[in-house]
C-alpha cells in the first residue's frame, strides 16, 4: 500500500516538474522565476519518501526532459533534481538552515563546472567566451556610434572595459560561486512557503545578525595577501586559483560585516527599512562594500560584538 502511494505521488510530483521545466524554457522572463522552483518536487518528494526514492523520480526526470525537449535538458533536470534531493535530506533532518543552504550550494556549483566543462568538451558551446563575445562587440558598436556622432570615445574608458572583461575570465570560478549561492538561497526561499502549507517542518532562519563565519578564514585570507605578492604570471593556474580566493574571501568577509551592522542594528533598534536600504545602496558603491568587508574582518579577529556589548 505504501509502495503504491509513493508510485503515485512519484507521476504526480513528476509531471509537476515537467510542466515547470517546459514553462521555464519557453515562457520569456517568467521562466526565470519559474525555474527557481524546479527542485520543489524533489524536495516534496525526499521529505516524504527518503532519498532512494527521490533518486528513483530523478532518473524519471532526466529521462523524460530529454524526450520532450533535447539531450542537454537533462543536465537541468539533474542540477535541480540533486539540489532538491539534498535540500530535501537536510530538511527533513532538520538541520540549521545555513548548512542547508551551504550544502545546496555545493550542489549548484559542482553541477554547474560539470556542465560547463561538458558543454565546452563535447558540444563546443563555451558560453563564457560567448558572452564575453556579445560583451565586447556591444562596447564596439557603442564606441562606433559615439564617433559617428563627431564623439572621441576617452581612452581610459576603454582601457578599463578591456581590463574588466579580463578581470571577468579570470574570475570566473567566484561568479560560479555567487550564481550557486543565488541559486540555492532562492531556491529554499521560494520553497519553504509551499513546504509549510504542506504542513512539512522546514525549521526558520536564524537571525542574520548571529551569524558568524569561521575564525580561521582570517589566516587563509593572510596566506591569500602574502601570494599577492609574488610576481604571478597572468593567466597561470596558481594566478587564477589566487585571484578567485581573494574575491572570494572578501565576499565572505562582506557578509560578515553586514551581520555585524544588522546585529549594531538590532541593538540600536534601528529600522529594518533603513538597514535594508543602507545595504543596497553599498552594493552600488564599491569602496562602501570594501569597508563592509574590513569591518567583518575585524568583528572575525578581534570578537567586536564582545566590546560593543
Amino acid at each position: 500500500m505504501r509502495n503504491t502511494y509513493a508510485l503515485t505521488e512519484a507521476a504526480i510530483q513528476l509531471a509537476i516538474f515537467i510542466v515547470l521545466f517546459l514553462a521555464s524554457l519557453y515562457v520569456p522572463l517568467l521562466g526565470i522565476v519559474i525555474s527557481f522552483f524546479l527542485s520543489l518536487p524533489f524536495i516534496i518528494f525526499t521529505m516524504r519518501h527518503g532519498y532512494r526514492a527521490a533518486l528513483v523520480l530523478l532518473v524519471a526526470a532526466v529521462i523524460v526532459s530529454s524526450l520532450i525537449s533535447s539531450f542537454l535538458s537533462a543536465f537541468a533536470a539533474i542540477m535541480f533534481g540533486t539540489g532538491g534531493i539534498v535540500i530535501g535530506v537536510l530538511f527533513a533532518k532538520q538541520k540549521n538552515r545555513y548548512m542547508i543552504l551551504a550544502a545546496a550550494t555545493v550542489v549548484f556549483l559542482l553541477n554547474t563546472v560539470i556542465d560547463y566543462i561538458l558543454s565546452v568538451k563535447f558540444f563546443d558551446i563555451d558560453i563564457i567566451a560567448q558572452t564575453l563575445s556579445l560583451l565586447s562587440d556591444s562596447f564596439h558598436t557603442a564606441t562606433q556610434m559615439m564617433k559617428g556622432m563627431g564623439k572621441e570615445p576617452p581612452k581610459q574608458l576603454i582601457a578599463r572595459f578591456q581590463q574588466g572583461l579580463e578581470l571577468i575570465k579570470y574570475v570566473t570560478p567566484t561568479l560560479f560561486v555567487i550564481a550557486a549561492l543565488a541559486s540555492a538561497y532562492l531556491t529554499i526561499s521560494v520553497s519553504v512557503p509551499i513546504l509549510k502549507r504542506l504542513k512539512l517542518s522546514v525549521g526558520t532562519w536564524p537571525p542574520f545578525r548571529q551569524l558568524m563565519l569561521p575564525r580561521q578564514l582570517i589566516w587563509y585570507y593572510m596566506l591569500v595577501l602574502i601570494a599577492t605578492f609574488f610576481p604571478l604570471e597572468k593567466g597561470t593556474f596558481a594566478f587564477i586559483v589566487v585571484i578567485n580566493l581573494y574575491y572570494l574571501l572578501q565576499l565572505l568577509f562582506a557578509i560578515q560585516g553586514f551581520s555585524f551592522l544588522y546585529y549594531i542594528a538590532h541593538r540600536k533598534q534601528i529600522a529594518k527599512g533603513i538597514v535594508v536600504i543602507g545595504t543596497l545602496f553599498c552594493f552600488f558603491v564599491p569602496f562602501l562594500l570594501y569597508l563592509v568587508a574590513i569591518l567583518g574582518i575585524i568583528d572575525l579577529g578581534f570578537e567586536l560584538r564582545k566590546r560593543v556589548q
